[in-house]
């Protein structure tokens, strides 16, 4: 079983230098070290069927992890460990992977309804976090944010080390797509504290301190996590069975790099994770989505877009399509309903950021559409500030420039600067130092 996390899918080759981009920053060649102990502890049937699971999905083959999973399951443990008491949540993780929502619903109510109050912290957490990440991939996102919350708590004072990086991913790419990127920042720092200390646990962690770092500073920023996640083999298919929207954002951000050969590497990897799992519609719609990109394919893109049973990466497959269609003049009016599809679903599931940056696209097309508050606040916007300046004050506030606040709200920093003195108008200040102190005492004063 070991051989299945060194060995490189069939079919995928990396090419051109691989070492190419390696100076630019470090990338943790397995970070899959400080496994937890129980996972080599109890010997049970159900233990032995768990731990198979797992190795298979380390391994980038997340259908014969479910069906160990679920074997797991069915297993009853006589000897009563903590640890087995952990495979359903398991399989609510992979269920979620697999964007099987319906069925990870039904086995999280199932849970629910067994819970006990002597619950272990352990378990306690673990059954917080998982149902929230779950929630959050059905676009219930401020139930699963608070459920992930919480369930991060109890694990940080119990030590459940294993289970900090799922929440803090979901914490982070929630943060990140809400333009918090203050929020965003603290939990890739926090991610990046449990790979140094040998935790790092799952590649989805390297994948959303790539999109933060892209965020904050333009793509170049994140050039060495990509080529790192690109040309790590391992690292690569477990993301691409984890993640939905990786394969896409790995192919565009590449070509934003000029690294064609790493785009074509990351949409050959999906397009072999899609030959490996046939019954998997969301794999397959995020190797289409990629391949779509790479190749400027229309038809590939909006059967993606209609493929995906995750309503956030249908929205970014029909934004891909719309901007594909935006090149030719005949398409005009099916580039704006289609942008406009992308919008409600974004508002729908509180990605503010990436509204903002379609709502801008609109623009260009002579359509305005409004777009809820991008940075969040809690009650009433103070000293009358509207969404925009609220958010503008916020980034400022954080120490970002006015080209990074234009950056990451989709405006210009001739915008930025605009909101920025009425912001300093209506609280009657004068500089950036003052409006962080302010803000500061502010915050403070709210509790947050």
């Amino acid at each position: 079983m070991s051989s299945l996390l060194t060995s490189v899918p069939a079919g995928v080759e990396i090419p051109g230098d691989r070492n190419r981009y390696a100076a630019r920053a470090p990338f943790p060649q397995n970070p899959f070290v400080g496994f937890r102990d129980e996972l080599v502890s109890p010997s049970c049937a159900t233990a032995r069927l768990f731990r198979r699971s797992a190795l298979w999905w380390y391994g980038g083959r997340l259908d014969a992890g479910l069906h160990y999973a679920t074997e797991a399951v069915d297993v009853e443990c006589e000897e009563g460990h903590e640890f087995c008491r952990l495979a359903p949540y398991w399989r609510v993780a992979l269920l979620t992977k697999s964007r099987d929502l319906d069925a990870g619903w039904r086995v999280v109510n199932a849970l629910d309804g067994r819970r006990e109050e002597s619950d272990s912290p352990l378990v306690t957490a673990t059954s917080l976090v998982i149902r929230g990440e779950l929630l959050f991939a059905m676009g219930c996102v401020d139930d699963g944010l608070a459920d992930v919350t919480e369930g991060l708590r109890i694990a940080e004072q119990c030590e459940a080390r294993s289970l900090l990086p799922t929440g803090y991913v979901v914490m982070a790419l929630a943060a990140l797509r809400r333009a918090d990127m203050r929020t965003c920042l603290t939990y890739v720092d926090k991610l990046t504290g449990e790979a140094l200390l040998g935790y790092f646990g799952q590649a989805a962690g390297a994948w959303v301190t790539a999109q933060a770092a892209e965020a904050r500073g333009g793509v170049d920023r994140a050039s060495g996590l990509i080529a790192g996640i690109v040309t790590s083999h391992l690292v690569l298919r477990q993301l691409l069975v984890s993640e939905p929207a990786a394969a896409s954002w790995l192919v565009r951000a590449s070509r934003k790099l000029g690294a064609d050969d790493l785009a074509e590497a990351a949409a050959a990897a999906a397009s072999a994770a899609s030959a490996a799992h046939p019954g998997f519609d969301v794999i397959r719609a995020a190797a289409l989505h990629s391949a779509g990109l790479l190749e400027e394919d229309s038809g590939k893109l909006l059967e993606a877009a209609n493929l995906y049973p995750d309503r956030w990466c249908g929205a970014s497959a029909r934004e891909d399509l719309a901007g594909l269609l935006a090149k030719r003049r005949s398409e005009r009016s099916n580039t704006i309903r289609i942008f406009e599809a992308a919008l409600v679903a974004y508002t729908a599931v509180g990605a503010a950021r990436d509204a903002s940056r379609v709502a801008n696209k609109l623009r260009d097309f002579g359509v305005r559409r409004g777009v809820s508050r991008t940075v969040e606040c809690a009650g009433e916007l103070p000293h009358g500030l509207t969404n925009t300046e609220f958010a503008v004050a916020e980034l400022v506030s954080q120490g970002h420039t006015n080209n990074e606040v234009g950056r990451q709200l989709f405006i210009s920093r001739h915008t930025v600067a605009f909101h920025l003195k009425k912001v300093y108008q209506k609280m009657s200040l004068t500089s950036r130092v003052e409006l962080a102190a302010s803000w500061k005492a502010m915050q403070l004063r709210h509790g947050s």
